[in-house]
């Protein structure tokens, strides 16, 4: 009786922690575990052994985030098998030719969208073409530089979307399955709830609150590709280009006043004129190209099926 009266004890206190009916560790805590060791083990290898040394920006941002790529593979495979209990496939890892194809469209969309936003500004009057095929004021070679860039950023997609899709939003879900919640509304919670940590966890690209709504929009709109398609194909895609583009294609980061931006290879070297609410990286302009973006989503996995 008594170690019946203990065992009951115990279940009641592992409850918040414990899911007994699927004999694992509850969805938020399996969130909050692998953001924790997703995004502080690689911060502090890296602070401790790459930060320190005298290297060119565009090699310690590909170093970054290489560390962090590893450890969000690291993690995902880890919570695969002994955490979340799944097959990675299950976090939308299926890799075949119409994966591969998808994850080409995502970045098509991502590239086009963006070429589209500068095209707005140039014919507004808000932006001139300073430069092409632009070093700027990178110690390495435009060659070297771009391709390390194209690298780095390919490395933020893959990562950020394994994170905040993969393992964020898809354990989100899960965690609204109460009863009394339907499947649609725990989808739009874990849709909504992943979008805006994805926003807030980009607070120091962001000078505003208007700003801030700008990353939770982004964050909503590469959701919403994960949701339709159930796959990372075009969320990494998407995510990839969406950062590619303003940084190393496009120009378009040179609206930001961040004087780091000089050291970035790109192909056009924009330089902008137009009010900051129309040109800045979260501006008008862009904003209204990011929902485009969303529609084109909607539209390729439409076509999809």
């Amino acid at each position: 009786m008594a170690t019946t009266r203990r065992e009951r004890t115990l279940a009641r206190l592992a409850a918040p922690f414990w899911n007994a009916s699927e004999g694992r560790v509850r969805a938020l805590w399996r969130v909050v575990a692998a953001l924790a060791v997703t995004l502080v083990v690689p911060g502090v290898v890296y602070a401790a052994t790459i930060q320190p040394l005298d290297l060119p920006l565009i090699v310690t941002g590909f170093a970054s985030n290489a560390l962090f790529a590893v450890t969000a593979v690291v993690v995902l495979v880890t919570w695969a098998r002994y955490v979340d209990r799944r097959p990675v496939a299950a976090y939308g890892f299926r890799v075949d030719r119409r994966w591969i194809a998808m994850l080409g469209a995502g970045a098509f969309a991502g590239i086009a969208g963006w070429g589209g936003a500068l095209a707005t500004d140039l014919v507004a009057g808000w932006a001139t073409v300073e430069a092409v095929f632009s070093v700027g004021e990178s110690r390495v070679p435009l060659a070297v530089g771009l391709a390390l860039g194209v690298a780095q950023f390919a490395l933020v997609g893959l990562w950020e979307e394994v994170v905040f899709r993969g393992l964020v939003m898809r354990n989100a879900v899960e965690g609204l399955d109460f009863p009394g919640v339907s499947r649609r509304w725990a989808l739009v919670g874990g849709w909504v709830g992943s979008s805006v940590l994805f926003g807030a966890l980009h607070y120091d690209q962001a000078g505003s609150l208007l700003a801030l709504g700008f990353w939770v929009l982004a964050g909503l709109v590469l959701g919403l590709a994960y949701l339709l398609t159930d796959e990372l194909a075009v969320p990494v895609g998407l995510h990839a280009a969406f950062d590619i583009g303003v940084n190393h294609v496009w120009g378009l980061a040179t609206a930001a006043p961040d004087e780091r931006v000089a050291a970035v290879p790109m192909l056009v070297r924009p330089a902008f004129t137009g009010p900051e609410r129309f040109v800045g990286v979260a501006g008008l302009v862009n904003t209204a190209w990011v929902l485009l973006m969303g529609v084109a989503v909607v539209a390729l996995v439409w076509r999809a099926r």
